[in-house]
């Protein structure tokens, strides 16, 4: 103890830059351990006195403080080394330790003083000349004298030495207010305002619909973009409502459902829920009896059903008896209904109607391809909906198109093939011999007759 009160009484005296030699000072490796866990205490109680309200004891900046003492025992040993090849380490580091308490209170309680932080430039400026003259008699203090080759290296550690610390920037700080929490908070509230809004937000989409045409059967889309992650998914339901709307004269009875990690505010988020309020709303507004419901929703797929992502939002999964429940619950009674996903063939025994047509882009056991981000549509979609409906009279002729397209291209491309499948009921095949022959044809005379 008394060893200990001696090497921090000639601490304090470096401290003032006065002189000291060996003597003054207790070199043992208990006087080390003592040292550094005083130098540790200090530190510590700084700290706490520093903490910021609410803030929580973090034992993790304790790493950065061991990782800063190893930097600065490897810089003794250097000092040591170039000093003389026989010289002790430890003659050096006692002295450097027995200091280190009271600089770190010093400059701690300085870099609080507004006069201080004014004028940050020439305190470190300040603080590097004071370190170099300190180290002159560090020097002295555990070898005797100051030579000029250890002294010169001591004084280029002292320069770089702010620069490279803050290059790292380690916290070290114990007490810390737990940020992630903070922002944990401020996600969720953010994720339930964001779900809150959605039957609103719905609500407005489907009351912006036109008024239905009396004497005709009208056509409605519903188009789901499953993944917020990648925009293709959001470019196929924005290019379907296009392009089955201008097979059905429907395009401006269309509803879209994007999920979009970027976008949130431009269309209502995709979700299960949100699909049924959709499908109840727009059934509201149709001739349940003779009025079409053409839905198209594209994702990842999976043999559990269709992916629904949308960042940190909780959405619950598509899968078949969910996407069942929310058509059958709507009332709507004439569906066409597409699913542009791997394994999306899952889709397809579970939405076996006499009145429903159901295209999916694969079997039940088959990937589909060409969800990369950077194409305009997937394979399907773009055989489909781009290459193949245009071009024919009826969505069956357009799928066996697309269907062959998709082949081609897997096979010239070396791929498992996707098998696309169509179920078409027996009541839907008359409905849309009806609709897209003779009721088509007179609506689209009358559209132009008009203008």
């Amino acid at each position: 103890m008394r060893g200990l009160g001696r090497n921090l009484t000639s601490g304090l005296q470096l401290l003032a830059l006065r002189r000291r030699v060996p003597a003054d000072f207790v070199n043992s490796f208990d006087q080390v351990a003592g040292l550094l866990l005083l130098a540790l205490a200090v530190w510590a109680a700084l700290d706490t006195l520093h903490a910021e309200s609410g803030a929580q004891l973090m034992l993790d900046g304790l790493y950065g403080w061991a990782f800063y003492l190893l930097l600065g025992l490897f810089a003794c040993g250097l000092i040591a080394r170039a000093y003389c090849r026989l010289a002790e380490t430890r003659a050096l580091l006692v002295p450097a330790l027995a200091v280190t308490p009271f600089l770190l209170a010093v400059f701690w309680l300085l870099s609080d003083l507004a006069v201080v932080q004014d004028r940050a430039g020439l305190f470190l400026t300040a603080m590097i000349l004071y370190l170099i003259a300190l180290s002159v008699r560090l020097m002295q203090a555990a070898f005797g004298t100051a030579r000029p080759k250890a002294l010169l290296l001591a004084i280029l550690i002292v320069i770089a030495a702010p620069f490279l610390l803050a290059s790292i920037n380690i916290d070290t700080r114990l007490w810390l207010v737990n940020d992630t929490q903070d922002a944990a908070t401020d996600d969720d509230s953010g994720t339930e305002a964001t779900l809150y809004e959605q039957p609103g937000r719905i609500l407005t989409a489907v009351e912006q619909l036109p008024p239905r045409m009396i004497e005709h059967t009208n056509v409605y889309y519903v188009g789901f973009a499953g993944d917020g992650a990648q925009s293709i998914f959001k470019r196929e339901a924005l290019f379907g409502a296009t392009a089955l709307g201008e097979h059905f004269d429907s395009t401006d009875r269309s509803v879209e459902l994007i999920n979009d990690e970027d976008d949130r505010d431009s269309y209502p988020i995709a979700s299960v829920s949100g699909l049924e309020q959709t499908l109840h709303l727009v059934a509201d507004r149709m001739d349940l009896a003779q009025d079409v419901l053409v839905l198209l929703l594209t994702s990842h797929g999976s043999k559990d059903g269709l992916a629904v992502e949308n960042g940190a939002l909780p959405l619950m999964q598509l899968g078949p008896a969910e996407l069942k429940h929310a058509v059958e619950e709507s009332g709507i009674r004439w569906r066409i209904i597409l699913v542009s996903a791997c394994y999306s063939g899952v889709f397809a025994e579970a939405l076996r109607d006499p009145q429903t047509l159901v295209i999916t882009a694969s079997d039940a056991e088959h990937s589909s391809f060409g969800c990369d981000d950077e194409r305009e549509l997937t394979w399907f979609g773009e055989a489909f909906l781009k290459d193949s409906l245009a071009a024919t009279p009826t969505m069956e002729a357009a799928f066996r198109k697309a269907s062959e397209l998709v082949a081609q291209r897997e096979s010239a491309e070396h791929k498992t093939h996707s098998n696309p499948q169509m179920l078409m009921g027996p009541l839907m095949r008359a409905k849309l011999t009806q609709l897209e022959g003779g009721e088509h044809k007179h609506r689209q005379a009358t559209i132009v007759a008009n203008h």
